[in-house]
């Protein structure tokens, strides 16, 4: 748990996190079976296109194995060899895009893209083809329109089921679990004025807990060994903890404490650094990043029921 909470309040100060949570939902980006026999290249080259539209209509890129995922399909309708100096690989290709739930396998939203492409070999054709879906493409906009309005009807739909598995969690202190549940939902929904304040609370209970171990850790180090190891491991951890913590005054008179003596040891300033408190982030962000954090860290596999959704 301790670990856990490390990694979560040593990211929230990242800013990529911060950008990512300016969006009110985010997708997954599930790359089936069905497309594994794609060449590698055109692969990527398709993940970063899907990862440029999500993103463009306005919905945050969730890597870490969420709830509500996008998923391609790619299917050749002709191949041609065309007889030029050098030879080329000509592709037309249908692409079909999937909204929806990879937990339950509920399909919210699909739509189909034709593509052409032209390429000294099949790989690059493939990305000359992919590279023909655009952003700003009328009927890709609407298709992550819809499935964006079904992910907010999800919440709306399920809200008195998640504000309940939360509490469960909590109860278990399962504080991290609980507050990944409720963070994810979207201000959109009406769902958020029942978890905001919630969000508030576990965000405050988790930073707490985290505070009181990690000073305690802290002070363990520096009573043993007051040398510049010590003070630099100790540190680390003072620095790693949030300003809203109710135990913040305590760090900060240690933190004092060790820095003088470090200045005494170096005669020099200290690398380390307390955090200061922003201003500009409020809670909720906050907990969304410790969110994104907490995932970060949960197993790599998850198993997407999304068999249904391709015929």
């Amino acid at each position: 748990m301790k670990k856990i909470l490390t990694i979560i309040l040593s990211l929230i100060s990242l800013a990529p996190f911060a950008q990512e949570n300016n969006y009110d939902i985010s997708l997954g980006l599930h790359i089936p079976s069905q497309v594994e026999n794609i060449p590698s290249s055109a692969k990527s080259m398709l993940s970063n296109k899907l990862g440029q539209v999500i993103t463009a209509n306005g919905i945050g890129e969730n890597s870490n194995y969420p709830r509500f995922i996008i998923a391609p399909n790619l299917n050749i309708i002709s191949k041609d060899i065309l007889g030029t100096a050098p030879t080329r690989v000509a592709l037309n290709i249908e692409l079909t895009l999937y909204i929806g739930d990879g937990i339950s396998g509920d399909l919210f939203a699909s739509e189909s893209f034709s593509l052409k492409g032209v390429g000294l070999n099949e790989n690059k054709a493939y990305i000359q083809a992919i590279k023909q879906l655009k952003t700003g493409n009328k009927s890709l906009q609407n298709f992550i329109a819809n499935g964006k309005s079904k992910i907010i009807d999800y919440y709306n739909t399920n809200c008195d089921q998640i504000v309940s598995k939360a509490k469960v969690l909590e109860n278990q202190n399962n504080l991290e679990e609980a507050l990944s549940l409720i963070a994810n939902v979207p201000v959109s929904s009406d769902c958020f004025s029942k978890v905001e304040g919630k969000i508030k609370s576990l965000y405050q209970k988790a930073i707490d807990r985290d505070c009181k171990v990690k000073l305690l850790e802290a002070q363990s180090i520096w009573a043993a060994n007051q040398d510049i190891n010590a003070a630099n491991e100790a540190g680390a951890l003072l620095a790693s903890i949030e300003p809203q913590a109710s135990c913040f005054r305590d760090v900060k008179a240690l933190f004092s404490k060790i820095e003088s003596r470090v200045i005494d040891l170096q005669d020099r300033d200290w690398k380390y650094k307390l955090k200061v408190l922003d201003a500009v982030k409020d809670y909720v962000q906050a907990a969304k990043e410790i969110n994104l954090a907490y995932a970060k860290n949960q197993p790599k596999t998850v198993m997407y029921n999304v068999h249904g959704w391709y015929h």
